[in-house]
C-alpha cells in the first residue's frame, strides 16, 4: 500500500504551515523548521515563492512562499548545516502531509537509521498508529547526482530498520530547489 499520493491537488507550499504543528511536531518546533527553511531559501536568492521541483514517488513543481527572514534570524541559522537539516525536515513534513493521509508523528530515536515516524493525520491519541518510517537529508546547494547519491545513501540507511514498516527518503535541495520523495514498502 502507498502512503505518497502521486495526484494530490496542491500546487502551493506556505512555509508558516508548519507554525501549526503536527501530531509529532510541535508549533515552537514547527516554528523553528519554518524560520530554518526560509533561511535556507533566502540564502539562495531563489524568489518568493519559489518553484520547487519534485520527483521520485511524487512527480511535478510546487510554489513554496515563506517569511522573509530578518537579520536575526539569520544570525540565528548562521550554522548552515544545522539550519539545511532542519529546513528539509519543514519541507519534508509539509510535503508528506499534502501528497497523503499522514503526518509526523513521533521523532525516532538515535540509531535507529531515520528520523520520524509518520502515521495517520488526527491520529496522536492512537498508540502504535506509526505507519512509515521517515529519513530526511538536506542539501544546500547540490547538483541531480547529488541528489540522487544521497537517496541511495538514505535508503540503505533505512535497511538497517526495515521490518515490515515502508520507508520514505526524502531528499530537499535548496539551490535549485528540487525535493526528492522515494518510498520503498
Amino acid at each position: 500500500m502507498s502512503i505518497l499520493k502521486e495526484d494530490a491537488e496542491i500546487d502551493a507550499l506556505d512555509l508558516k504551515e508548519l507554525h501549526e504543528g503536527a501530531a509529532g511536531i510541535t508549533p515552537r518546533f514547527g516554528a523553528v523548521l519554518s524560520e530554518a527553511a526560509s533561511v535556507c531559501l533566502d540564502d539562495q536568492q531563489t524568489g518568493n515563492p519559489v518553484n520547487m521541483e519534485l520527483s521520485g514517488s511524487i512527480m511535478g513543481n510546487i510554489n513554496v512562499g515563506w517569511d522573509v527572514p530578518t537579520l536575526q534570524a539569520k544570525r540565528c541559522y548562521a550554522d548552515l548545516e544545522v539550519a539545511t537539516e532542519h529546513g528539509a525536515y519543514g519541507i519534508a513534513a509539509l510535503l508528506i502531509r499534502h501528497f497523503s493521509d499522514c503526518e509526523v508523528v513521533e521523532r525516532s530515536r538515535k540509531g535507529t537509521g531515520f528520523d520520524y515516524w509518520i502515521g495517520e493525520k488526527g491520529g496522536d491519541d492512537k498508540l502504535f498508529q506509526r505507519k512509515a518510517r521517515l529519513e530526511v537529508f538536506g542539501i544546500r546547494k547540490g547538483t541531480i547526482g547529488d541528489i540522487e547519491s544521497r537517496v541511495r545513501r538514505k535508503q540503505e540507511q533505512t535497511k538497517r530498520t526495515a521490518g515490515t514498516i515502508p520507508a520514505i527518503v526524502a531528499v530537499v535541495e535548496f539551490g535549485r530547489p528540487h525535493a526528492r520523495l522515494v518510498e520503498e514498502a
